[in-house]
């Protein structure tokens, strides 16, 4: 079985959409990490350990 070329047109499609995600990612995962800026959001490297067993 041979794969069927695929039209210029489409691989640009996705990359677009490969764009368009990475750039969604990319936002989600720095708003997450901007909202471990807030006080009761840090983490406690105690708790942390102590969930670890240390």
């Amino acid at each position: 079985m041979t794969p069927k070329p695929s039209a210029p047109g489409s691989a640009r499609r996705h990359r677009g959409w490969r764009a368009a995600g990475a750039l969604a990612l990319a936002a989600v995962l720095g708003l997450a990490f901007w909202g471990y800026r807030s006080p009761e959001m840090q983490i406690h490297w105690e708790n942390l350990a102590a969930l670890c067993g240390f």
